[in-house]
């Protein structure tokens, strides 16, 4: 693994010398250093929207748990599911209702392994990298399918169906859309896009950059393409019996 390079094969060489042993090492520590990275930046980001939301609809959001900011607030948050019990419906199926999430998640946290942080550090140069961040996400629609069938509700089930049509429906302009980067870019590869970017595309392509926002947003049921949790007609959509 690529990951933070230097400092990592510098170290654990000095300390184990070269050989196998040393090469699993440094992929393993590799490994938990970006994921690490990404749970603490979600834990933040989720935090962010949470302010940002709150602005946006004239409230103050999250001001209770550590601080006047609440910034430990989804510290807390994940406290309290932790320690919630975990309770499978009578008529679910056990393996696909405990296996979804934990493929959900697992493609959210691979993802990460082509994102260039600099130009070492990043977890895995693929010069496919871009197909591969697609592929990775296209795995969530099976994920979704497989949480909705196997929870045996007919609410999570329509859930389901509608989070996979519109999970597809957008998926074809947000690939369109990555066709710019490339073809600017000549690359599939994250680093090469990221260092061949004197300007950013996003300014260069606006339009592509916007067709992109919409879809992402569409893509992972922001508002206002929430109709995936639309209340009023499936409850909680494909998650309604998780927690």
């Amino acid at each position: 693994m690529d990951a933070l390079n230097n400092p990592l094969k510098d170290l654990v060489y000095s300390l184990m010398g070269t050989g196998p042993g040393a090469e699993v090492l440094i992929d393993v520590l590799g490994i938990l250093s970006v994921s690490t990275f990404c749970l603490l930046i979600v834990i933040f980001l989720i935090w962010l929207e949470r302010k940002v939301i709150a602005r946006i609809q004239d409230r103050i959001g999250p001001n209770r748990v550590g601080g006047r900011f609440g910034l430990l607030q989804t510290v807390a948050d994940v406290l309290k599911l932790l320690t919630k019990e975990a309770v499978t419906p009578a008529g679910a199926d056990w393996v696909a209702y405990n296996l979804a999430p934990f493929l959900i998640v697992m493609s959210a946290l691979l993802m990460w392994a082509v994102m260039p942080f600099t130009a070492t550090w990043v977890g895995v140069d693929l010069n496919i990298g871009l197909f591969y961040i697609l592929s990775i996400s296209s795995v969530s629609v099976v994920c979704l399918l497989l949480a909705g069938w196997g929870s045996n509700n007919k609410y999570a089930l329509l859930g389901a169906f509608r989070s996979v049509a519109q999970l597809v429906s957008y998926e074809v302009p947000m690939v369109l859309s990555l066709l710019v980067p490339i073809i600017l870019a000549r690359s599939m590869s994250l680093n090469t896009i990221s260092e061949s970017q004197v300007v950013w595309y996003a300014l260069v392509v606006p339009m592509s950059a916007l067709i992109f926002f919409i879809s992402a947003a569409a893509e992972t049921g922001r508002t206002p393409f929430d109709l995936l949790e639309a209340e009023s007609e499936i409850v909680a959509g494909f998650h309604v019996e998780y927690g």
